[in-house]
């Protein structure tokens, strides 16, 4: 049985692994309030809206954004607890593998 934090963990990778969602993600955390608007993320993209749709749902499903309707306006913003769960895990997993080195004498 696969282990659900190793699908949330995929998941996390997987959407972050295309460029240009790697792009809107560093586009959002650089933001006072890693928040903005479907039309802002699309002018400082230069992103088509149906690829930009698409790249926003998968960063969605993943659990990296979260999506707000103000008024006429969609907002995305950052759920960054997904990808710090994942980073947390693939930290211990590498620390475990140093200290198994070192145990060994292989790890500078």
């Amino acid at each position: 049985m696969i282990d659900s934090t190793n699908e949330d963990i995929s998941a996390s990778l997987t959407a972050l692994s295309h460029p240009r969602r790697m792009a809107i993600f560093r586009l959002l955390a650089a933001q006072p309030k890693a928040e903005m608007s479907f039309q802002t993320l699309q002018a400082a993209t230069k992103i088509r809206t149906t690829p930009l749709v698409h790249h926003l749902r998968e960063m969605e499903k993943a659990w990296l954004l979260s999506r707000q309707r103000k008024g006429q306006e969609t907002y995305y913003s950052l759920t960054p607890e997904s990808l710090m769960s994942s980073m947390d895990c693939l930290f211990e997993i590498l620390n475990m593998r140093y200290r198994r080195a070192i145990d060994l004498g292989v790890a500078a």
